[in-house]
């Protein structure tokens, strides 16, 4: 590893899924830039996953190393404290200037924004605030290019969306095509571009003499499901795969919240045409990612920092689009469309790398390590991710086995059940099954390269030849021909809840 340290870049997407990468074999797909960035110079690990399918409890693992059950940072309502050890607080601790720029979704409001990094501002926070009149929260940057007028028009229009097509887009979060002078109209596209440019402002601006971590948590292609029209114009739409449709019989078994869900989104009322529509769109919204992914690499290559920067680009988790007949996400199954993300990594000049695809398995609590590793500090605390930088120089490399997620809840934890959401609400279609059992039931995936298995307790498990049925249409858990395999996969998850059951504090505590 280098021996100064590297500037870093985290770049962190939300809802995009691994799939959705031209060069991991989407042929519909437009991700120039990416694909240029890991056949000269970085690494996509194929098979990498996180180990929450919704954004704080993935965000909560990511940042700190730890899978969720650890902690207890399982919902979308319990976060990291100002004492929890984490990523952005060890690289503060050795020395790192950190920019962090967009969704929090990982730490308490009350924490300091000064333990966790030295600027910070959040685009898509700083609109909802406009609209509201509310002033900013406390430590944070105002990047002050948005009108209350245009955020509120904006907000009308989408409002206005759900109620097109005799209302089938009602629970979808479905925009489509949005051609207008409003940039902040196209979901949260406008947000994010603003994001973006403020972070390209900060990297040419920046003249520090600590070395410069930009940690840029952005949106996309969150639903809204909305672009422009010229990234609809860039995919393919004759080469988009159409969204899986599942018969009564494989419904029947698949996780019961998954039904409660299609019959909310209603997505099953679209015909074939307007899924691709629905599916195309997602892709447009990942064509956007790109082009911005390649926009803050030029503002490096201008400073004439890029070469000893590492790069990281992730994201939180994936999303339906459409698959199953069921829109957006969800918090207690797993299949790759959510659970599969990108994992891009570029190591600084002087580190040896072989550009291209990995074929293994990873996860996101191994992006602490990753890091530590790269940018050439010891972790503070011990943690449950291993580091992917032998990855890097060696194509044939295998860091792991069995990849994990997790999600849901005991039946006792009703806090645990994100309920309250009225019906007007653009997630009630989900968050209001999930106030159900055995829809919320606790559940964990562990998967191999060929096999998924997945423990649901409250009822029947879920079992997945990937090599024979890739998109997990057909529940095999009763088929006696795998039952020795699946014996073995609930042997493994054991010994990994052994291992990874809790987190001792690293400080002793007086007595």
């Amino acid at each position: 590893m280098p021996k100064t340290k590297p500037n870093l870049l985290i770049f962190v997407s939300d809802h995009f899924r691994a799939e959705a990468l031209h060069h991991l074999g989407n042929t519909a797909s437009r991700t120039p830039h990416f694909d240029a960035f890991v056949a000269n110079e970085a690494i996509s690990i194929k098979h990498a996953f996180c180990q929450n399918p919704v954004c704080v409890p993935s965000r909560c693992s990511f940042l700190s190393g730890f899978y969720p059950h650890a902690n207890g940072y399982r919902t979308m309502h319990h976060l990291m404290d100002e004492q929890a050890p984490n990523l952005l607080k060890e690289l503060k601790q050795n020395g790192y200037h950190i920019y962090f720029g967009g969704k929090n979704d990982a730490f308490k409001l009350e924490v300091p924004v000064t333990s966790y990094c030295d600027d910070r501002s959040d685009a898509f926070d700083e609109m909802a605030k406009l609209m509201r009149q509310q002033p900013l929260k406390e430590g944070y940057r105002a990047i002050g290019h948005m009108q209350r007028e245009e955020a509120l028009a904006a907000e009308a229009q989408k409002e206005a969306s759900r109620h097109d097509a005799q209302s089938r887009y009602y629970y979808a979060i479905y925009q489509g095509v949005v051609d207008g002078d409003n940039p902040l109209a196209v979901g949260y596209t406008g947000a994010e571009d603003q994001q973006v440019a403020d972070a390209i402002r900060y990297i040419e601006n920046y003249q520090g003499d600590q070395p410069l971590c930009v940690y840029l948590p952005l949106m996309l292609p969150h639903p809204w499901y909305a672009c422009t029209p010229e990234d609809f114009a860039a995919i393919q739409r004759e080469a988009i795969e159409p969204c899986v449709r599942l018969n009564d019989r494989q419904r029947a078994l698949k996780p019961s919240i998954e039904e409660g869900m299609r019959h909310n989104h209603r997505l099953y009322q679209w015909d074939d045409e307007s899924l691709l529509d629905f599916k195309q769109t997602y892709l447009a919204m990942v064509h956007h990612i790109d082009a911005n992914f390649q926009k803050v690499l030029n503002a490096f290559k201008r400073r004439g920092i890029y070469d000893q920067t590492a790069v990281l680009m992730f994201s939180d988790h994936g999303d339906y689009a459409g698959e199953y007949e069921i829109a957006e996400i969800n918090q207690n199954t797993f299949e790759d469309f959510l659970t599969n993300v990108p994992l891009l990594i570029k190591p600084p000049k002087g580190v040896p790398v072989v550009p291209g695809v990995r074929d293994c398995l990873a996860e996101l609590v191994d992006v602490v390590p990753t890091v530590a590793e790269l940018c050439g500090f010891e972790l503070s605390y011990v943690q449950h991710g291993r580091s992917l930088c032998q990855l890097l120089a060696d194509p044939g490399a295998k860091v792991k086995d069995y990849v994990f997620s997790e999600g849901g809840r005991l039946a006792e934890e009703k806090h645990c059940m994100d309920a309250g959401h009225q019906k007007s609400m653009l997630y009630w279609a989900r968050t209001s099954v999930q106030e159900k059992m055995p829809e919320h039931t606790k559940a964990v995936m562990i998967r191999s390269m060929r096999y998924k298995y997945v423990k649901r307790l409250y009822e029947k498990d879920e079992f997945y030849d990937l090599s024979v049925d890739p998109k997990e249409m057909e529940n095999r858990i009763d088929d006696k021909a795998y039952a020795k395999i699946i014996d073995e996969m609930q042997k493994v998850m054991l010994e990994f809840f052994v291992r990874t059951a809790d987190s001792v504090p690293m400080k002793r505590d007086r007595r």
